[in-house]
């Protein structure tokens, strides 16, 4: 067990919650009979600073090999809002020399070029989305970003550098900021966008993901950056896969800010306690139903279906046809479209909070015949809410 912290070094990471052994759940079955590899799942916390984080997580040339999921099947109306921050904070304009870290399949990218940006260059290891994204014409390099790759793009390159959705993945943090300050000009901005994990944590929501091996509240990622030479100049959250959390963060190594540690882990151990509590509710509350259907095959509510053990789930209706015809490793439940004859079955709404009412309009849904099973939807069942402000 490597229990090292990944921000403060200090070597206190104990166990929080073991999820016992699980697939890699974009590593969608096309067979039943398929037997997919199971890894542990096991949720650490950091005595010294609070910091969440998965305890010895799956390696990342085996997680990235492909990433199945791209930035343009994902509905992201925050971005133009994002952009405009950009401006006018960051200065974004024609000029800006922009870096943008795991871009995915360039979705970001186009948008900055829209804006005016000239030549952004963007870095991606994952295979799909590289190849996807260098068919736009963009600039990408296929590689993960790290000390030898900064070294080789040269010191304070970068007015703005922008990763979004990336720092939960990684395994080196204080490598990765480090390679990030190396790069940036010292009048330059770092655009970081993260899920805000205080969210999980205040709304007992244990829809994690073996990708994320990091899970940051603003404190945690406040400590990250001052400690490598950042200060914090703005920071917001938005409805995004949950709650993301927003900072624009310049160079100053002389700027110091207290963390309310204690209440952290107040609220960490009350997620530890009503994880068990949660499952059982979960299965009085489907036991009524004949047919119950997962509503979204996302890595949320794939993991969410598994750590609850939900077994009379009968079939994922999802939209996204690539994922159509697969089964769900390690459940073996199989992916379908959208039928009619499903109209009158219970629905779990496994889509992100931003997309629920298009699906339930979409569908027809009765109230009584849906719940979402990922904060911070209102829809969640009333017993959840109830544990909640408990």
């Amino acid at each position: 067990m490597n229990n090292t912290c990944r921000i403060c070094l200090t070597g206190k990471i104990k166990n929080l919650l073991d999820f016992g052994k699980q697939p890699i759940v974009h590593h969608l079955k096309t067979t039943k009979e398929e037997s997919p590899k199971l890894y542990p799942f096991e949720l650490g916390f950091c005595n010294s600073c609070a910091f969440l984080q998965i305890i010895n997580p799956i390696p990342p040339e085996i997680l990235y090999k492909n990433y199945f999921t791209v930035s343009s099947w994902k509905n992201q109306p925050h971005t133009n809002r994002l952009l405009e921050v950009m401006g006018a904070i960051a200065n974004l304009n024609d000029t800006s020399s922009v870096l943008e870290i795991g871009c995915n399949d360039g979705s970001f990218m186009e948008l900055l070029l829209e804006r005016g940006v000239h030549e952004p260059i963007g870095i991606e290891p994952t295979k799909d989305a590289f190849e996807i994204a260098i068919k736009k014409g963009l600039s990408v390099k296929n590689r993960f970003f790290d000390a030898n790759l900064a070294d080789e793009l040269g010191e304070k390159q970068f007015d703005i550098i922008v990763t979004r959705q990336v720092l939960e993945h990684i395994f080196n943090l204080q490598e990765f900021i480090c390679s990030i300050r190396s790069v940036l000009k010292d009048e330059g901005t770092l655009v970081i966008e993260i899920p805000d994990s205080s969210w999980n944590l205040e709304q007992l929501d244990y829809a994690l993901w073996e990708e994320h091996v990091n899970y940051f509240t603003i404190s945690t990622l406040n400590k990250l950056l001052v400690e490598n030479g950042f200060r914090i100049i703005h920071k917001e959250t938005t409805l995004f896969s949950g709650k993301a959390l927003t900072v624009f963060a310049e160079k100053n190594e002389r700027y110091s800010m207290p963390s309310a540690v204690e209440k952290e882990f107040e609220i960490i151990q009350k997620f530890k306690k009503n994880f068990l509590p949660l499952k059982e509710r979960f299965h009085e509350f489907l036991s009524s139903k004949e047919q119950v259907f997962l509503y979204g095959c996302g890595a949320r509510s794939s993991s969410f279906l598994h750590f609850m053990e939900l077994e009379n789930v009968i079939s994922i209706v999802d939209d996204q046809v690539e994922k159509q015809g697969f089964y769900l490793p390690k459940s073996n439940i199989p992916i379908v479209s959208w039928c009619d004859e499903y109209k009158d079955a219970f629905f779990l709404l496994g889509v992100n909070t931003e997309n629920e009412m298009k699906v339930v309009k979409r569908r027809q849904f009765k109230f009584e015949q849906y719940c979402s099973i990922l904060p911070p939807s209102k829809n969640i069942p009333v017993f959840w809410k109830r544990m909640i402000d408990a």
